[in-house]
């Protein structure tokens, strides 16, 4: 309705109001009051209609404020660009239009941040099996706010923090891994079984020892093995897979499979009951810090347990090897019985001091063997030392102390502990004193080796038919050998002479102690042969006696010194591990390592080690000299008794 018709109408019913009240007879206010409630009317309802349809614009004004700012804050949590609504568009169509792109905004909001909610979820799953070990969140969700930040960079940073902790859970899991392979692998070597109870091929925990059986338990079910016991109920380190049962149910949710495992959340371990039911098994371990701590622990443990046994086994075979070489044992029987007795077990452990004990009492029963060998590994020091009689006989007297008889039972008991001891300590003393001395005496040989060479040029020069060989021409080569051995012994005697000149001064200064040789500083014998004299006052003072006198009581003493051979043995002898000098034509000692293979192996294999085929034909020789009884297996001191048996100890010297 325009104007003019508004104005036509007002006037028509003014017009109209104005008869019916001159029809009716009223007062002329009457009419003028009927007039102004007619305009009163009319003003009230054109401001009512205009009221409300301000308000409609108020309300769509306000509709599209609340899209706009909830746009704004869709825009800032997802990062998308909205799209940009004109402001001169009529009311209604912007509203429509701010609503439809909010309805946009709001999906895409929904979207990113369940992928959000699932990386971290996953994240927050993981890190919980690994006892927070992957570390927080790279941020925090902001509780006052409706809208999270569910940008991009938000999608990045949750993808990265996943990834981290998988690679965290990754590595915790291989390190929990190859202890538990560790743990298994030790159970083998050493044959100790795990605290569990096998029945039809599956194993179930053991309710006498809860914690610890449960943690066994739970290593065995989560590497798919069980320990193999013989009819006795002995375990020899034999692992098999588990028979068929009930398939076990993993929840597909990770943390609440994760209360239902042996870690709990306060880091302490979930004794499982006992295993009495088969069908019951325990979830899969988790790398927590609980469950690495106790593989760390009982890795530990068994690893302690081990390096005990081998130094047991080593400390036993040190003793071992040093009474085998000293009665003469071969080689192949030392081999075949450390072969014969690998690995660290307890039988093993026993096998080696079982075998101590018996060489300890066959040493206790022929302790004069083995005074009479450091006897003669002693006299052979003092020839390499080129001492005298009276030397010998001032430095130790022990060792021309008749010994007695084994069989003579008149005799006071013998302490042949002592006599021994006394006897080695000796034998290092002169072990020492070569190796002091080493360095001149291998001087000293290379001078009496030009001396003799000398001597032998002189003897040659004295012979007139040395030029008359077979034939008329004789020995046309003679004369230049004769002539480079005279340039030899021209050039390097002088050398010699004047190397041992500074030297041996020195080495008297040095020790404190003259250098003696047969019983004579040798200095001054040296300087007696430089100065050209053959009998000298020195000389006829200290050889009372002839040299050949000399050498032949020598012989006699150490004749009735000798060491009788020790039966069934053509080995040669070496000498007592410790000495650090080696004699004149000795094999060095050295020390026998412990051939036993410490090699791990693999603990599901359950074939042992079989004996070489050549180590095998040598002992098999070996016992067909030298039979024994089957009911014990063969080792260095039943093949030793059983020599010893077939050939007894000869008759020790009497003084």
């Amino acid at each position: 309705m325009d104007a003019s018709t508004l104005r036509a109408l007002i006037e028509s019913s003014s017009q109209e109001l104005a008869q019916l009240h001159e029809s009716l007879g009223c007062a002329p206010e009457k009419l003028e009051e009927a007039m102004a409630t007619l305009t009163t009317c009319i003003h009230e309802a054109i401001h009512a209609q205009v009221r409300r349809v301000e308000a409609q614009v108020a309300e769509v004004q306000a509709a599209c404020a609340d899209y706009q700012d909830r746009i704004t804050r869709l825009g800032r949590a997802t990062g998308a660009l909205p799209t940009v609504i004109a402001p001169t568009m009529p009311l209604l169509a912007q509203r429509d239009a701010l609503a439809a792109e909010q309805a946009r905004l709001e999906s895409l909001y929904e979207a990113q941040r369940e992928q959000c909610d699932a990386l971290l979820g996953q994240a927050r799953t993981l890190n919980a099996c690994m006892s927070e070990a992957g570390g927080e969140p790279p941020f925090a969700d902001e509780e006052g706010e409706t809208l999270r930040n569910v940008s991009a960079e938000t999608l990045r940073q949750c993808e990265a923090y996943l990834h981290h902790v998988q690679q965290v859970y990754k590595t915790r899991k291989v390190q929990m891994e190859t202890q538990l392979s560790e743990i298994l692998q030790l159970w083998s070597e050493l044959h100790i079984a795990p605290q569990v109870a096998v029945h039809a091929g599956r194993a179930s925990a053991l309710a006498t020892h809860p914690v610890e059986s449960a943690f066994h338990l739970a290593i065995l079910h989560y590497t798919q093995q069980v320990p193999i016991f013989s009819s006795e109920g002995a375990f020899y380190g034999q692992f098999d897979t588990p028979a068929p049962g009930p398939a076990v149910s993993v929840p597909a949710d990770l943390s609440t499979a994760l209360t239902d495992t042996p870690t709990k959340s306060h880091g302490e371990p979930l004794p499982l009951p006992a295993q009495e039911n088969e069908a019951s098994t325990p979830e899969l371990l988790q790398p927590s810090d609980t469950i690495l701590e106790q593989s760390a622990t009982l890795r530990a443990s068994l690893e302690r347990e081990k390096t005990a046994r081998e130094s047991s086994i080593q400390s036993y075979y040190d003793e071992l090897c040093e009474l085998w070489m000293r009665f003469d044992v071969p080689e192949t029987e030392m081999d075949a019985f450390v072969l014969d007795h690998r690995g660290s077990t307890l039988q093993v452990v026993e096998a080696y001091r079982t075998e101590l004990e018996k060489m300890r009492a066959l040493k206790s029963q022929h302790m004069a063997l083995f005074v009479l060998k450091t006897r003669e590994q002693m006299w052979e020091q003092w020839d390499a030392l080129f001492m005298s009689e009276s030397e010998r006989e001032s430095m130790f007297p022990a060792y021309f102390v008749p010994l007695p008889s084994e069989d003579d039972m008149s005799t006071p008991p013998f302490d042949w502990d002592e006599l021994l001891s006394a006897h080695e300590q000796m034998y290092a003393r002169l072990a020492e004193m070569l190796e002091q001395r080493a360095p001149i005496l291998s001087l000293i040989g290379r001078y009496r080796a030009i001396c003799d060479e000398a001597r032998a040029l002189e003897e040659s020069a004295q012979d007139g038919s040395r030029l008359l060989g077979r034939g008329n021409r004789g020995d046309p080569g003679r004369l230049l050998r004769e002539e480079k051995m005279r340039k030899r012994v021209k050039v390097q005697k002088p050398k010699l002479e004047q190397e041992l000149l500074k030297v041996l001064p020195a080495w008297e200064a040095e020790h404190g102690m003259p250098f003696l040789m047969d019983g004579q500083r040798y200095i001054d014998y040296l300087q007696d042969q430089l100065g050209g004299a053959k009998e000298n006052a020195r000389g006829v003072r200290r050889a009372p006696t002839s040299a050949g006198a000399r050498t032949e009581s020598l012989a006699a003493s150490r004749t009735a010194n000798a060491v009788p051979a020790t039966p069934a043995t053509q080995v040669k002898r070496v000498p007592r591990t410790g000495a650090s000098t080696v004699r004149r034509g000795a094999t060095p000692a050295v020390a026998r390592p412990r051939v036993a293979s410490q090699t791990r192996k693999t603990p599901y294999a359950g074939a042992r080690d079989a004996r070489p085929a050549q180590r095998l034909d040598a002992s098999e020789s070996a016992m067909d000299e030298a039979p024994i009884s089957h009911s014990s297996p063969r080792t260095p001191s039943s093949y030793l008794s059983s020599s010893l048996h077939r050939s007894a100890t000869p008759a020790l010297p009497r003084w």
